[in-house]
């Protein structure tokens, strides 16, 4: 229940995600792929975190074969084959049952080209992020990227200097559950509420 809420709402609790994992691990007679694949799916929109690393490790190698389309989905990311990438979610259609994924992603794709580039023909980005004109040009306001006052079919995404301030990343706090809570949620995510 918890889980289709996630999907649903575009939430998103790691750790309740793992802890589902690990009363699979535990309980493997109760381990259910689709749940599994809907983890990955959540997990995979969560990049650049290593999230979706971290459920992989959860799962056990008999259930990696039914998971290939996700974990292929993720290697497109992982290595920044975007365009491959957008060619695989086309076809994908479990990617669907996930609200706002297409942001999420795009999101993500959008962090790598600002650190990857200073500036980027617009044609290439509209590739890289799988968008047309009127989509690019909101996407450009609100993550503040302009156009090349040289070259107007040039945005920059970019403006830090290596002299620029880096920000300081809290580690984010644990979260502690009890046994009734662990089994509630493991309770939750077979249907069994």
């Amino acid at each position: 229940a918890y889980l289709t809420e996630q999907l649903k709402k575009a939430t998103y609790d790691l750790d309740a995600n793992l802890a589902i994992l690990k009363l699979y691990l535990l309980y493997p007679v109760e381990a259910k792929v689709d749940i599994m694949e809907a983890i990955l799916l959540k997990a995979l929109l969560a990049f650049p975190a290593a999230d979706f690393s971290m459920c992989m490790y959860q799962i056990p190698e008999k259930y990696h074969t039914g998971l290939g389309e996700v974990v292929r989905l993720a290697q497109q990311l992982e290595m920044a084959k975007f365009k491959a990438f957008w060619k695989m979610a086309a076809e994908a259609e479990m990617l669907e049952q996930v609200a706002g994924w297409r942001e999420s992603v795009r999101c993500f794709i959008a962090g790598v080209v600002e650190k990857t580039y200073r500036s980027i023909p617009s044609d290439v980005l509209l590739e890289l992020l799988n968008v047309e004109g009127p989509e690019l040009e909101k996407l450009a306001k609100q993550r503040g990227w302009s156009k090349s006052k040289e070259d107007k079919n040039v945005l920059i995404v970019n403006t830090e200097t290596f002299e620029s301030k880096r920000k300081q990343l809290k580690p984010k706090e644990p979260v502690h559950m009890t046994l009734d809570q662990y089994r509630t949620l493991c309770t939750a995510a077979n249907g069994q509420a």
